[in-house]
């Protein structure tokens, strides 16, 4: 569809974003992620454009959250969509806990293949 960005090539764009962050064990604000992986991400639709899938493929390939490490400059927290749904009573720890497991993990200089995988979010205006 004309006008429209594969879930995939965001996630390549992304990708260096990400293992920067998780290499020096640094979070992300929305707005840097947003400007260095490039238009059409915009910080105020991160989530829709490009976390919440890749925060599922994520799970589902056994791999750290990456999504854990995007959070809003005015607070150094994620976003409420970050939470949601959340399990157990202490969202906060369970958010520690995500971002300290990013930054162990040894990603590799290329994207996991299943967070490439199509999905039915895979076109983004």
């Amino acid at each position: 569809m004309p006008g429209m960005i594969a879930y995939r090539e965001l996630v390549q764009r992304a990708w260096p974003v990400f293992r920067e962050a998780a290499r020096m064990r640094r979070t992300i604000s929305y707005s840097e992620l947003a400007g260095r992986a490039g238009p059409p991400l915009h910080a105020r639709h991160l989530h829709r454009q490009l976390l919440n899938a890749l925060s599922a493929r994520c799970r589902r390939c056994a791999l750290p959250d990456l999504s854990a490490l995007v959070v809003r400059k005015d607070s150094g927290l994620p976003g409420a969509g970050w939470y949601a749904p959340c399990e157990g009573d202490d969202p906060d720890r369970r958010w520690a806990e995500a971002v300290e497991a990013c930054f162990r993990f040894p990603w590799p200089n290329e994207p996991d293949p299943g967070l490439l995988a199509a999905g039915s979010e895979d076109d983004v205006p």
